[in-house]
């Protein structure tokens, strides 16, 4: 018995030596999420520097968010994508106002086994553009274009020709304004009784009043509260589970939880508290409300 644990032992410290670190980290890198976390990675070290920049495979998948959206441009995209090699997949850019649709067209003509495009807010950009990229390509399966304006029906009809499936694109023609623009689906049960065409509340954001967290329709018979997002609408079972203002009872919705103010204590048995931008900005005294004289 001893025998055994003393091999075990014997493994478990020879392990590291057998393989280096940076192989171990390297099998790793693959399930990185975004290009921020694998841009992170490069500065561990040279050697590591070195080898994210040689393996194709890390950049077959790009994949840029916040904080890096704002500072995308043209340029800096051909030069990530590149790194591909000509074998670019997936290509999701959330947000990147300074995107134009050359600087799409230019990654797209140099990466044709590309499958998913998702360009969502990517405002500089135009159906025009999209639907020329899209065009070009032979295998694609997904396009989410939200938030790219100035999208008719005839250019829907237009990408369906060249898309495998209704689904592929996440927008559609709201049955209520006419408009293109993304309909959500209802987890309300008494919605899903019928086909899909058929919901009464089918219907983009702005026809139909919806949950910000969850998409539920928000009818006669819902209980609707407010968020600290301002505007946002939440359902009582979401508004319950999300955290809230230690000062004015409001919750952030899930994508906008970045604007909370965090309330740091030396008590870590403490449950965190923050404070929504509107009680934190308010100035006059501690208490953000005594100043206020409210009729209850």
């Amino acid at each position: 018995m001893r025998t055994e644990e003393k091999e075990k032992e014997e493994e478990e410290e020879e392990w590291p030596t057998s393989r280096s670190a940076h192989e171990v980290l390297l099998i790793v890198l693959p399930y990185l999420h975004s290009l921020f976390e694998l841009l992170s990675m490069t500065g561990v070290s040279r050697s590591l520097r070195d080898a994210i920049r040689d393996e194709t495979a890390l950049w077959t998948k790009i994949v840029v968010e916040q904080p890096l959206s704002s500072r995308l441009t043209d340029d800096i995209l051909w030069e990530i994508t590149t790194k591909s090699a000509g074998k670019l997949n997936t290509l999701i850019l959330r947000h990147c106002l300074r995107i134009t649709d050359m600087g799409l067209r230019r990654v797209v003509d140099a990466n044709p086994l590309i499958r998913k495009i998702i360009v969502p807010g990517c405002t500089e950009l135009t159906p025009e553009g999209i639907i020329g990229c899209v065009e070009s390509l032979t295998k694609m399966e997904t396009l989410h274009i939200n938030g790219v304006h100035r999208f008719t029906k005839d250019h829907l009809s237009a990408l369906s020709t060249h898309l495998p499936h209704e689904g592929a694109v996440d927008v559609e023609v709201c049955p209520k304004c006419d408009q293109v623009m993304m309909i959500p689906s209802c987890s309300r049960a008494s919605c899903n009784r019928g086909r899909r065409h058929e919901r009464k509340c089918r219907g983009c954001w702005f026809c139909v009043p919806r949950c910000t967290e969850c998409s539920v329709c928000l009818g006669s018979d819902t209980e609707i509260q407010e968020a600290a997002c301002g505007g946002d609408s939440l359902c009582l079972e979401c508004w319950l589970v999300l955290p809230k203002c230690r000062f004015c009872n409001k919750p952030y919705c899930s994508s906008h939880s970045s604007l909370r103010h965090d309330i740091v204590t030396a008590d870590h048995s403490v449950q965190p508290m923050f404070e929504c931008q509107a009680c934190h900005y308010r100035a006059g005294t501690t208490n953000p409300y005594d100043a206020f004289d409210y009729q209850i």
